[in-house]
């Protein structure tokens, strides 16, 4: 939500704002609960290993390579759970 506010001009800003602060608690809460959740956990990685998979997410074509690594990890924990 943060990048696609602040893709939005000033004027358009200007109107969510309104509109988020016109909100009924209970309209805030029921759009809280249906928003999609992430965890905000992090592995730390050395300098050298992040320069090396942002080139290959350019190479495969990937915007960012956190989706690329994602996409591994994602690939690999369906393959051991395959296996067992």
């Amino acid at each position: 939500m943060k990048k696609k506010f602040a893709k939005l001009s000033k004027r358009e800003q200007a109107k969510v704002e309104s509109e988020y602060h016109l909100m009924k608690p209970e309209d805030f809460d029921e759009n809280m609960s249906a928003a999609t959740r992430h965890s905000p956990n992090a592995i730390r990685l050395p300098s050298r290993l992040v320069k090396k998979l942002k080139t290959m997410a350019k190479v495969e074509g990937e915007a960012e390579y956190q989706t690329m690594v994602r996409t591994w990890i994602e690939e690999r924990l369906q393959q051991e759970a395959d296996a067992r």
